[in-house]
């Protein structure tokens, strides 16, 4: 996928080629919805899907523009989401046993079929039945492509890292044990969950334990629902994606939230007051960016309302000093919010692929709900001018994500 980054990097022309009137009209549903005659599970009707919840739940919603304007514990370039979640349920007291839609809209989880000794274990590297949830994390381009064309694609990966992210904490915070599953065989996982050309799988977590008891495929494909209203895809999605069954490690990553209330009360900040960020909080999250893993590493931006000198800073120990509150938010598509932010972190790796975007998704969102336990703004950024920010670094890794952090204007 290294083609892919070429492809899709920001310059200051093609950002300017870009920018244009978009009809919101227009924009395609955000929400896979399943026929009204399957059976479901309200959120609340059982702690046991708590979790779900947890894991995929909306926290707010206004009128915009005559439109409703849905935010979600899952952040999303553009507020966009193009993620739809399923969980495999088996041997769970009170819950039948089968494959859910998890509907954030509508609060629920829809039994799209039951099962017994079938599920989707052989697609996601399991040879037997496995006891608890089994998480399935699918894309849905068309939302993303939509307003972002080709770059999307970029945004999608980093969009199902949160989600996995999501996972994680929602597990994390439950007392549960959650393993994200590297051996997926996601062309055969696309077939039996049913998606067409407009959805794909690309990630699976487990919340359980395998059994000793065999396993068998799904011997027919779960019913087909399109996952937007409408599509005008340009499939530049199916153009990059690897059709093929992989094996990737994903490295342990720990949340430090042990608050529920943290999960539902994540949201962006894109208002950072002009103020310090304490000694305490800047070592920490200093300290933090230094611990991501391969398939990524991180070089951290002090800007002035950081308590640390002012620099770029690696592994924890500052490289190169000065003052570069302007240089990033020129850097980041002239976003000027980003000159009173206390520290901008930035992922890079050495090869552009699905996994390292994902990964940096999901370490992004443990730090994300870390910050918010602190009382910290935080938010996600993937506009950014790709070379530019290259030679700023001085480096010829890709850059994969960026994450800035400061006090949030009240």
């Amino acid at each position: 996928m290294q083609i892919l980054y070429s492809d899709t990097s920001l310059t200051p022309m093609r950002v300017a080629r870009s920018s244009g009137y978009i009809d919101w009209a227009s924009q395609p549903s955000l929400f896979k919805h399943y026929p009204d005659f399957l059976f479901r599970y309200r959120y609340e009707s059982l702690a046991a899907l708590k979790i779900a919840e947890l894991s995929r739940c909306i926290t707010s919603c206004s009128d915009i523009g005559g439109k409703p304007y849905y935010r979600l514990n899952t952040p999303s370039a553009g507020n966009l989401h193009p993620i739809e979640l399923y969980v495999q349920i088996r041997g769970i007291k009170g819950v039948i046993s089968g494959i859910y839609h998890v509907d954030a809209k509508e609060k629920c989880l829809v039994l799209i079929r039951e099962i017994e000794r079938d599920g989707v274990e052989p697609f996601v590297g399991l040879s037997n039945r496995f006891k608890g949830m089994l998480f399935i994390v699918s894309i849905v381009p068309f939302r993303s492509e939509w307003k972002y064309g080709e770059r999307a694609v970029r945004y999608c990966y980093i969009d199902a890292g949160h989600q996995t992210g999501a996972i994680l904490a929602s597990a994390h915070v439950l007392g549960q044990k959650a393993t994200i599953l590297s051996d997926i065989d996601t062309l055969s996982l696309n077939e039996h969950m049913g998606f067409s050309t407009q959805e794909f799988s690309c990630m699976a977590v487990s919340v359980g334990e395998e059994t000793d008891k065999s396993v068998e495929p799904f011997k027919s494909p779960l019913i087909q629902v399109a996952p937007t209203d409408y599509c005008e895809s340009i499939n530049t999605f199916s153009k990059y994606l690897d059709h093929y069954k992989y094996t990737v490690t994903y490295p342990p990553i720990q949340s430090f939230t042990e608050n529920i209330a943290t999960i539902y009360d994540r949201r962006s900040v894109r208002l950072f007051a002009d103020t310090m960020l304490n000694r305490e909080i800047s070592d920490y999250f200093l300290q933090r960016s230094s611990q991501v893993s391969l398939p990524l590493s991180a070089s951290v931006v002090i800007l002035k309302n950081a308590a640390k000198d002012p620099g770029i800073y690696k592994e924890g120990k500052i490289q190169k000093h000065g003052e570069y509150a302007d240089t990033m938010s020129h850097l980041l598509v002239d976003q000027s919010f980003i000159k009173n932010a206390a520290m901008v972190i930035i992922f890079t790796a050495r090869k552009f692929t699905a996994h390292s975007m994902i990964c940096a998704g999901t370490f992004a969102h443990m730090l994300h709900l870390e910050a918010v336990n602190n009382g910290i703004g935080f938010t996600g950024i993937g506009a950014f001018y790709d070379e530019k920010l290259q030679l700023f670094l001085e480096t010829q890794d890709p850059i994969v994500y960026i994450c800035a952090l400061g006090e949030e204007r009240s």
